[in-house]
Parts: C-alpha cells; sequence; structure tokens
C-alpha cells in the first residue's frame, strides 16, 4: 500500500502540486477534492485551472504503475532466489496484486451496465481524465492479478507450494495487513 501511494506521492511532487500529502493510506494535495468535483461534473476547463488534468492522470497512474513493477520486482526476485522461510518478497509479492481484487464487483456492474460512470478507483480517475474505457484498465489489473500469482506459486518447488503460499498469504493477509492499517501505518504516516 505505501510503495503504490509514494508513486502517487512522487508524481504529485514533481509536477509541484500545491502542498501534496502523504498518508498510510494514500496521497493528496491540497485542491484534489474540488479539482476531482469539477472533473465529475464536467468542468475540465476550471479544474484546469487548478492543476492539468494531464499531470493529474500521470499522478494517479504512477501508483498503478509501481504496484505493477512491485509485482514483477517480486516476481524476479522469488525465481531468481526462490521464497525462502518466511520470505518478505513473496508476502508482498502475494497481497500486493489484491487491490485488484476490488475490480470484480466494479467489473461486473460495469459489463452489465450498472455503473455507466467511473469508478471512485485509480483506474476510473484514469478512464476519466484520459479516455481509456475503465473496463479496459480493471482488466489490465486483473490480469496482473492473475499472471502476478501464476509466475510466484510456480516459482515454487510443486511439492512445497501450499506449505509456503497458505501460511504467507494468510500471515500478510491477517497479520500484516491490520498491522499496518491499524497500528504502524497511522503511527508513521498519520
Amino acid at each position: 500500500m505505501l510503495v503504490h501511494e509514494l508513486g502517487h506521492f512522487a508524481a504529485f511532487v514533481a509536477f509541484r502540486f500545491p502542498d501534496p500529502v502523504l498518508r498510510y493510506g494514500s496521497a493528496s494535495w491540497s485542491g484534489s477534492g474540488e479539482f476531482g468535483r469539477l472533473v465529475r461534473a464536467g468542468d475540465v476547463e476550471a479544474a484546469a485551472a487548478i492543476v492539468q488534468p494531464w499531470q493529474v492522470a500521470v499522478g494517479v497512474a504512477a501508483g498503478v504503475i509501481v504496484t505493477y513493477l512491485t509485482v514483477i520486482a517480486c516476481v524476479l526476485a522469488v525465481r531468481r532466489f526462490g521464497p525462502g522461510p518466511l520470505s518478505v518478497v513473496l508476502g508482498v509479492g502475494l497481497v500486493t496484486p489484491l487491490r485488484w481484487l476490488g475490480a470484480i464487483p466494479i467489473l461486473v456492474s460495469k459489463l452489465r451496465g450498472r455503473l455507466p460512470f467511473p469508478s471512485n478507483t485509480d483506474e476510473g480517475w484514469l478512464a476519466a481524465l484520459t479516455g481509456i474505457p475503465e473496463t479496459l484498465l480493471l482488466l489490465l489489473g486483473l490480469t496482473c492479478l492473475l499472471l502476478g500469482y501464476w509466475f510466484l506459486v510456480t516459482a515454487i518447488p510443486r511439492g512445497r507450494r501450499i506449505r509456503i503460499v497458505v501460511p504467507t498469504l494468510v500471515g500478510s493477509v491477517a497479520v500484516g495487513g491490520p498491522l499496518w492499517v491499524l497500528w504502524l501505518g497511522p503511527l508513521i504516516l498519520p
């Protein structure tokens, strides 16, 4: 989560957005709420008076791209060095793509025509700002999820997969996630 948000934050700083802020679960800048309201209302010209929409699109995409790169780095590391006992890299690799699980209900709603407007996700904002279909962006994320898992799991010897993957995934999600969200994240980046 933090690495993803660092991607957004780095782009906001690089484009000199007004007062960029990094929190444990988000990155934003002053004026982002008004910018979003104007974009959703269809007044892109007024939004551009705050910050250029293409710069916001790059900032939104930066978090998503960092997530893709994190999964790729974890896959390469596990394939090169193996999962190892209590492998942090394997845990990060298994947890990072989970952000796209939220894409499944959004994608189903979009395909059924029940969600005509962009969702309030990075992919939804990227779609609203660039015109790229949100469905395509969501499918790309789900493909990353599936391929990331496939490459990670097949890097582990067949007879050891369940003994390595299940405890690592459960520990990362059941212990690591709540520790970050409920304690460490707010302690470090309120």
